[in-house]
């Protein structure tokens, strides 16, 4: 089922910066909760998965400047 042509849906996809920050988001709750239980966190690096002590992630509050504003990719179709 695809979304309608003016569907809220379909803005926020074209947008995009709704899913970012929620995406944002998750990653920053994941993180602390990590640090809380002192578990490591799986990334990718370099081609694989890393195991980095969560405590070595930083975060921050508001997307860096390298990413404010931009989306990454678009979902096929839009």
């Amino acid at each position: 089922m695809k979304p309608g042509k003016g569907s809220r849906v379909r803005q926020i996809f074209e947008d995009g910066h709704q899913i970012d920050e929620a995406l944002r988001s998750a990653v920053r709750e994941v993180i602390r909760k990590h640090r809380k239980h002192n578990v490591p966190v799986v990334i990718w690096r370099d081609g694989r998965t890393a195991w980095v002590p969560a405590q070595d992630l930083k975060t921050t509050a508001q997307p860096t400047e390298a990413l404010k504003g931009k989306r990454v990719s678009k979902p096929p179709g839009l």
